[in-house]
């Protein structure tokens, strides 16, 4: 099995320069966005092992040196908009560029929180680079959505379901109640609504 939210890339195409990264002769000015980390030892010791990266690496996006590695965490919320307005790209489309260059087929759950709201990514690379994207619109088709608005006895087909509710403390509807609910989740398991082809 292989490490989730982990990308081995070819050594003679990712290197950094001081605060820059240059992946597939695209050059990354790393700042806080992206975190260098010398070898794995220095990642271990700021973090779990390598293959825990995707629930226990505190930083958004990181990159080790020595094994020429791109670690994503579990939550990449608040990061994105500051690093796709820094290189122009978006998620997807700048994890499909490291799969041009990965040397061993991958997997990415994330959770994000940019300009379209809340969503979480699925990516998967081996032969083929497949992904999506769930917005929070889109978990309302998911088996776990209707789990958890069960379990807090609301019915989904009630006019009421997506009125905002006076009786919560913030007005909000039950609809927006199982999302934040939901979304809690996912931050400690972003594999949750994964779709079969994951």
């Amino acid at each position: 099995m292989e490490d989730i939210n982990v990308i081995k890339l070819d050594y003679d195409k990712s290197t950094v320069d001081g605060d820059v990264l240059f992946i597939d002769d695209k050059s990354y000015n790393c700042n806080d966005l992206i975190t260098i980390f010398k070898n794995e030892k220095q990642y271990k010791e700021e973090n779990s092992g390598i293959e825990f990266a995707q629930t226990h690496f505190e930083d958004k996006l990181g990159y080790i040196e020595d094994t020429h590695t791109f670690i994503i965490g579990g939550d990449i919320d608040d990061s994105s908009n500051a690093i796709w307005d820094d290189v122009a790209e978006g998620f997807e489309e700048f994890i499909e560029g490291l799969s041009k260059i990965a040397t061993k087929p991958f997997k990415i759950a994330t959770v994000s929180w940019e300009e379209n709201g809340i969503g979480v990514y699925y990516i998967k690379y081996d032969t083929s680079f497949q992904s999506v994207r769930l917005g929070s619109d889109d978990w309302e088709e998911t088996d776990l959505f209707k789990e958890i608005a069960k379990e807090n006895g609301f019915d989904m087909n009630s006019d009421d379901f997506i009125e905002e509710d006076e009786d919560h403390e913030d007005g909000k509807s039950p609809c927006d109640q199982v999302c934040d609910e939901l979304y809690n989740q996912l931050l400690s398991a972003p594999e949750s609504l994964a779709p079969n082809w994951y």
